[in-house]
């Protein structure tokens, strides 16, 4: 079985002791790899209703039989948990360079048992697993744990993920860092990694991917090339192209989903940011994209700050909902953000929560909480991480802290996350993405937006949503499984995906087995939310969503209507041969 490594690698941090378990051929088909995979695992091993921040949670680091081949974006990574904000199935993934070396170090997956009594970090040099004392590194920032790691194992090329004084503290929306700029930012990672007291764990590997045909293999690749824009939108601008696009369709979550337009979002958008800030653009391992751009802040009260991004989701956070009109500001927020390791959605989420309460004038703090006040985000952010004061309640998320200051009714969020920036009223496909979304409310597991802002799909269309949203979503968790980037998705056609698989692990696989694999990692990762008392009543909108509809821009008087909710939501289940509340079958 060629391009997998065959082997996943089982870490008890307890006992600080290894085994490493073979990836059977049966499985591999099934699962793909990657989410896929982590699904599999973790519905197996973590026991129903366990604490997500006890010892009794796995930790898993998936990636997937494209990874470290010449498929475009095959660099990704994923991690897969029982999320300590939302209770249910979490699941994240990042990009940079660190996903080829889990497999040129010989893996398809890593999983991480149990907790370390005392501080450390995990060296995984191809065969050679080492644990190191990491009492020196524990209140340090993800990059200079990275720096640390590296000189310390006196591997420069080593790959490091790490987290910062969020995760050591528990926040539960902190994440994990690697290649000091990417982040697995979502349902808080990097907080499990912290209850396990693991600093840091570094990757390098010399193991080739082999390919059963490599000449077949490069024709498919060469064809998913020539579909990629070399020059297009997201070359020159990266994600923060879609600051301008919300606010033209009326989209862009605003003073905490009060409103889907910025009066000042040409202040924070992708021109102004390329004329003061971007200095060069960054690619991923194997991206012909470069999406990622490096930025500066040169003069002014940030001068010295360096960045990669601010990505779209932290402009629309700290931007849209904070209401921060300074792009410079907003660089200096992601920094910060990425130095504490903490998830910028979730952080502008609960800054914004707090900033509505206050204007309402139901919350008592000891200092105002303003929106468009960037030193208050400061203040809250360090609050957050070191768990002082107000910042204890709101390291929680939106969902607890609404509970503990009795806000519940102005909170948003769908099971516990916080949703990203594309605003439902907008879009009836997102509307619906967010309410069945696994882990919450979540605009990568099926992108609908992108298809109803270009006009593919009616976006205020109920009819065919329910079918349409689980095509997407069943596409990328083949996408998630393979492991590649959900920005090329549309590069990558079934029967490429299917060949890609055939031809690099020589294991037949067709488009339809293909369809059927994306389907089941679906519908394991809700499996385990069902495990954990999930059901339709959960898949469901903040009322804000039904209840106020926007005064300007191109989706003005909209609102989700709640008996179309209920439509599509019917339609989704039978797409999926679910039960009408939602249970997958056995």
């Amino acid at each position: 079985m060629k391009g997998y490594a065959g082997r996943i690698l089982k870490i008890d941090v307890s006992s600080k002791s290894t085994k490493i378990e073979k990836l059977d051929e049966k499985k591999a088909k099934e699962c793909i790899g990657g989410k896929g995979l982590g699904a599999r695992i973790i519905l197996d091993e973590v026991p129903p209703h366990v604490d997500p921040l006890s010892p009794s949670n796995t930790l898993v680091f998936a990636v997937g039989p494209l990874t470290g081949t010449r498929a475009p974006t095959s660099n990704r990574y994923g991690a897969f948990f029982k999320s300590p904000l939302t209770g249910i199935w979490g699941e994240s993934y990042s990009g940079g360079h660190l996903g080829p070396q889990i497999k040129k170090a010989g893996y398809d997956a890593i999983v991480i048992k149990n907790a370390s009594p005392s501080p450390i970090y995990i060296s995984v040099i191809d065969d050679d697993v080492q644990f190191h004392d990491a009492t020196a590194l524990w209140g340090k920032t993800t990059m200079e744990t990275e720096d640390a790691v590296k000189k310390d194992i006196g591997e420069s090329k080593a790959k490091v993920m790490t987290i910062g004084p969020a995760g050591e503290n528990l926040v539960k929306f902190a994440c994990i860092c690697n290649d000091y700029y990417r982040q697995l930012g979502r349902a808080g990672a990097g907080a499990v990694m912290g209850s396990k007291k693991i600093k840091a764990i570094a990757f390098m590997g010399t193991k080739e991917v082999e390919l059963e045909n490599e000449e077949k293999f490069n024709a498919v690749v060469k064809e998913v090339l020539s579909r990629i824009p070399k020059d297009g939108p997201m070359t020159k601008y990266g994600t923060p192209v879609m600051v301008n696009n919300q606010n033209a369709l009326g989209a862009f979550p605003t003073h905490y989903w009060q409103k889907g337009f910025f009066d000042s979002h040409i202040r924070i958008n992708a021109p102004t940011m390329e004329k003061e800030i971007l200095d060069k653009n960054k690619a991923c391992w194997n991206c012909p994209v470069a999406c990622g751009k490096m930025s500066s802040v040169k003069e002014g009260k940030y001068k010295g700050t360096v960045v990669e991004g601010p990505e779209y989701e932290t402009i629309f956070a700290f931007g849209g909902l904070c209401e921060i009109a300074d792009i410079k500001a907003i660089a200096k927020i992601n920094e910060v953000c990425d130095n504490l390791g903490l998830d910028t959605i979730t952080s502008g989420n609960v800054i914004g929560f707090t900033m509505r309460a206050y204007e309402l004038g139901r919350l008592n703090s000891e200092f105002p909480v303003k929106f468009g006040d960037d030193d208050v985000v400061l203040k809250l952010l360090n609050m957050i991480t070191k768990r002082e004061g107000l910042g204890n309640v709101l390291a929680e998320g939106v969902k607890s802290a609404s509970e503990t200051l009795g806000l519940e009714d102005i909170a948003v969020h769908v099971k516990g996350l916080e949703p990203p920036g594309y605003d439902p009223r907008g879009y009836n496909g997102m509307a619906l993405s967010y309410a069945v979304g696994v882990r919450g409310a979540d605009h990568l597991r099926s992108t609908a937006y992108a298809y109803e802002m270009r006009g593919v799909a009616d976006r205020f269309a109920v009819t065919g949503k329910g079918t349409f949203v689980k095509n997407l979503e069943d596409k990328l968790a083949v996408i998630d499984s393979s492991v590649l980037c959900c920005f090329v998705r549309d590069a990558y056609e079934w029967e490429d995906l299917a060949n890609l698989y055939t031809y690099a692990t020589g294991i037949n696989m067709s488009a339809t087995e293909l369809k059927n694999a994306g389907a089941r990692a679906v519908d394991n990762a809700r499996r385990f939310s069902v495990r954990e008392g999930i059901s339709r009543k959960d898949d469901s909108l903040p009322k804000i969503f039904h209840e106020l509809p926007f005064s300007d821009g191109s989706s003005r008087m909209h609102v989700v209507v709640k008996e179309d909710m209920e439509r599509m939501l019917d339609e989704y289940y039978d797409a999926r041969g679910w039960s009408r509340d939602g249970i997958p079958p056995v």
